[in-house]
């Protein structure tokens, strides 16, 4: 890979010549990638948004370094009255590359317009525009060919005082590459950012968040606090296969106003959604005034990839861009198909503007006040559908549907089937928002894609199979993105799963069925056992001749180790057709401390060794734990059974009878709402299936009874402190009394609504690395306040925590730091005459001052006093005692301060001179 680098200078101009307010350089891939000799061209477009009255300095050509080494002079393509004076112009030209590689392509221009707050502090009118876009030329070989994201929205907003302000700038890349965001500093020339550039919310301290959502460009403010204008500019950076491609430079305008607006509203039914290839995506935005702005009119638009593609766009209707009254709605309408799938979502930008400035005369801007959300599109693969299996001794042939939904689509091109097996079944529900079978407990079976068929359907067949097993299977399509004719991919794009098909082979094993909990004991306890025979033509009792022994054995725990069980019952007899026992209860055993777990094995012929393995099956443990004014339950088995849903049921303090209390789908349960001190019993139902044909379904089985008293075990959440120091009140710091730090904080009531506080501990340590100590207690949750004393000044770090009735302490809260705000201040004069007014040179103020290292000289350069006592004391005399006469001296010195981190010499070195006064 290469990086070229090429500062570039626009022709210079008069000095205050002004119009630059945005823009941004997209650039597109204009080679043949399924050319080998036509694939190193490139289009640029350097897109600006200047000012109309400034006509001296309309630019119709600007210069371009393709970041090559050579510089090219682009005429303007397109020009575009955006209104309020302000344009949009387009410069586009296509260049040659010697080769691939990444390539920093840029453009520089005198100059910005003027008066933007937030650069320099408002003389922005000096410091030229400039953005670049680092453009990755792919080998279109081994990644496909590329070209940069490319934003849809306009890069100039209005925003009111105290109104929540939000853009998008509505990305997309052509190539279906995910994309990232993120703030930059805007840049005076190519990879040289503005010195004096703050971001808008911190010109003039601190005035709300200012956040951009990484993964949709998502900007909000909340809120503007400044009127003027303010330039924002963000990355755009676009991955492939998670390695970055391209980083795009936008540089935007915010007009703030002093003005009392609310933005519109924006109706829309979800943030995002997925579908099938195939399906139409269709809903209705309302965008509306806010009802104190009943005589404002709204303006209703969308943007976004796919309103872009050439054919099946998406479509916004009625086509009305123009304001109109409120409400208003349009009907977003999309009808998906297979080009359209990708592994990233597309991004719709739904922008609602108000007429706000137009109606009320504020100010001089057209428009007004903008809404935009955003609704993520993810188009998945359809799943292949229609499976069967076919099950023989020696393999399982699955078969589906040919043809497949999405198998003629050219790109994203459909490459065929994975296939995917596990042991019993994992019957979920497809979800459209998750592709692929990864870490849903099947393995891939088949390494590379198939499409194998038969009879006119695709085929594959599982040889690697064991009797008496149940396999599951589920099938992936596979698609993939091409590159051009060449026959290569650069990106492989999984469906959705098909549904689960199970199948058990030739069954000539027992499988249990129940292992069922009937009584909570220590030594009553009891479980009822349940299995079902093989099936007779599976096993061949023909070849497997009787005596037919049936060993059941138990282990304590949940485990499969075939070495922990031991038989606890056996049934013989002498044909297989004989009547025999599926059930067993098994007696007094503890129940209550202990799960248990059961296998059945088949013995034929006198044999020692059973027919097939054993699959063993385990109790339903329930476990859990008390908590205030709740208990928590959580439960686990070891079965060769899919499990799917378990019902909760408890008895109350005094019952004598179990209630249903709820159905859920994962192994936990919270029950709340109760009263501590009183005891709850529990205990699970779990319903569960094999997934396959002749064996019964649900299978129910109970777990042991569980009882649980809960208790106030919970601590509040920390409470969220603040401190105010002697600097922070502004007093005087040379007066002990003021020498304390009040602590503030809000109460865990008021952070998260817990009202059970009995008061605070605070906790205090000398400097940041220390371990917080204990210092005091204060009772009550309604104190909130604490003045403390350091020892030392006022210096160190607080923390504290809250604690409730029963004694439960809170996390600590955050961490405070405190640090003194030294002062030293000279006069520059004194009087030594012996008259006890200003008989001595000391400060005028002094705080947190460890130590000085001070020096006089007189004007011939000769040292005549010099102390480390900050106090200084000096009485007019020299280092021999001598008194010194009238004149001017001058002194050097260097403060230390006694900070947080410890004694540290003050940044600024002290001088000046002193005028000695002593009357003669």
């Amino acid at each position: 890979m290469r990086l070229f680098l090429l500062f570039l200078l626009a022709a210079p101009l008069t000095l205050l010549a002004t119009h630059n307010r945005a823009g941004e350089i997209i650039v597109r891939s204009a080679g043949d990638c399924g050319d080998i000799n036509n694939q190193l061209r490139a289009c640029a477009t350097i897109i600006t948004y200047t000012e109309t009255i400034q006509t001296e300095v309309d630019r119709d050509s600007l210069v371009i370094s393709w970041g090559d080494g050579s510089t090219e002079t682009i005429a303007r393509t397109r020009e575009v009255n955006l209104g309020d004076g302000i344009k949009r112009n387009e410069y586009e030209m296509c260049h040659r590359y010697s080769g691939f590689g990444r390539y920093f392509i840029s453009f520089q221009d005198q100059n910005r317009v003027a008066q933007v707050l937030n650069i320099d502090g408002g003389s922005s009118v000096n410091i030229p525009f400039s953005v670049y876009t680092v453009y990755t030329l792919s080998n279109p070989l081994l990644n496909g060919c590329n070209s940069t994201p490319e934003l849809t929205q306009t890069p100039i907003e209005n925003a009111c005082i105290g109104s929540v302000w939000t853009h998008n700038p509505g990305a997309f890349d052509v190539d279906g590459d995910s994309l990232a965001f993120e703030f930059t500093v805007p840049q005076r020339a190519p990879q040289v950012p503005i010195r004096n550039y703050v971001l808008p919310n911190q010109f003039g301290g601190s005035t709300g968040s200012l956040t951009i959502n990484p993964e949709t460009g998502q900007i909000t403010w909340d809120a503007p606090a400044i009127s003027g204008e303010y330039n924002l500019a963000f990355f755009i950076k676009s991955f492939r296969n998670g390695i970055p491609l391209d980083t795009v430079v936008r540089d935007m305008q915010i007009f703030v106003e002093e003005c009392a607006n609310d933005p519109p509203e924006l109706d829309i039914p979800f943030q995002e959604i997925c579908v099938i290839a195939g399906e139409t995506v269709e809903f209705n935005v309302t965008a509306t005034a806010p009802l104190t702005d009943t005589d404002q009119r709204v303006r209703l638009e969308a943007s976004g990839r796919p309103f872009d593609f050439p054919q099946d766009s998406a479509t916004f209707l009625p086509n009305q861009d123009i304001y109109v009254t409120d409400p208003f709605t349009r009907t977003f309408r999309w009808e998906t198909n297979c080009s359209h799938i990708s592994n990233q979502p597309y991004f719709v930008v739904f922008r609602a503007e108000d007429d706000f400035f137009q109606v009320s005369g504020v100010g001089s801007r057209e428009g007004g006040l903008a809404t935009l959300r955003t609704v993520s599109i993810k188009v998945v693969a359809p799943p292949p559908t229609g499976l069967t299996t076919l099950a023989d001794d020696e393999s399982i042939t699955i078969s589906w549907d040919k043809p497949y939904a999405c198998e003629d689509e050219a790109d994203p091109l459909f490459l065929g089937f994975t296939v995917w097996r596990r042991v019993g079944s994992n019957p979920f529900v497809v979800d459209t928002c998750e592709t692929g079978l990864s870490g849903r407990g099947y393995t891939k079976l088949t390494p590379t894609e198939t499409m194998e068929m038969e009879d006119g359907r695709f085929v594959y067949i599982d040889d690697d199979i064991e009797r008496g097993q149940t396999y599951c299977y589920r099938i992936v399509a596979l698609l993939g993105r091409p590159i051009a004719n060449l026959g290569l991919i650069f990106e492989e794009i999984e469906s959705i799963p098909s549904e689960e098909v199970c199948v058990q082979l030739a069954r000539d094993i027992p499988l249990l069925t129940k292992v069922d909990v009937t009584a909570t004991g220590v030594t009553d306890g009891a479980i009822d056992i349940c299995w079902i025979l093989p099936n007779a033509d599976a096993l061949d009792t023909l070849l497997n001749t009787g005596p037919y022994r049936y060993v059941l054995s138990r282990a304590e725990g949940q485990t499969v180790d075939p070495s922990q069980f031991s038989e606890i019952a056996s049934f013989s007899r002498p044909f297989f057709g004989s009547a025999v026992d599926t059930c067993l209860s098994d007696l007094n055993i503890n129940t209550e401390a202990l799960p248990y777990s059961y296998r059945i094995e088949l013995f034929v012929e006198n044999e020692t060794e059973p027919v097939g393995e054993a699959r063993p099956a385990s109790s339903l443990r329930l476990s859990g734990s008390p908590t205030d004014e709740a208990n928590e339950l959580s439960w686990s088995a070891n079965v060769p059974w899919t499990n799917t849903t378990y019902d909760v049921f408890r008895q109350l303090p005094g019952g004598s009878t179990f209630e249903f209390l709820a159905t859920v789908t994962d192994p936990a349960y919270r029950d709340e709402g109760l009263t501590n001190g009183l005891e709850y019993c529990y205990y699970i139902l779990a319903s569960g299936t094999y997934n396959i044909d002749n064996i019964p379904a649900p299978l129910l089985n109970r777990s042991q009874e569980l009882c649980l008293i809960p208790t106030d075990n919970v601590p509040p959440c920390p409470p969220e402190l603040t401190v105010v120091s002697v600097c922070d009140r502004g007093v005087d710091c040379t007066v002990t009394e003021n020498l304390f730090n009040t602590l503030n904080w809000i109460s865990p009531m008021e952070v998260c609504g817990d009202m059970d506080v009995a008061g605070y501990r605070i906790y205090f340590s000398t400097d940041s690395s220390a371990t917080p100590q204990f210092i005091d207690e204060v009772s009550g949750s309604d104190q909130l306040t604490f003045d403390h004393i350091p020892e030392n000044g006022i210096t160190g770090c607080y923390t504290l925590t809250a604690f409730d009735n029963n004694g439960n302490e809170s996390s600590p809260s955050n961490i405070v730091c405190v640090s003194n705000c030294p002062i030293y201040e000279l006069p520059n004069v004194f009087t030594p005459n012996a008259d006890n007014q200003n008989d001595l040179f000391i400060p005028r103020s002094r705080c947190f001052i460890e130590r000085v290292e001070f020096k006089v000289y007189n004007r011939w350069g000769q040292l005549v006093f010099e102390t480390e006592d900050p106090a200084i004391n000096w009485d007019g005399t020299n280092l021999n005692g001598d008194i010194l006469p009238s004149g001017s001296y001058y002194y050097v010195g260097q403060i230390f301060e006694q900070r947080l981190e410890g004694v540290t010499a003050s940044p600024d070195p002290i001088s000046g001179y002193i005028e000695l006064i002593t009357g003669e």
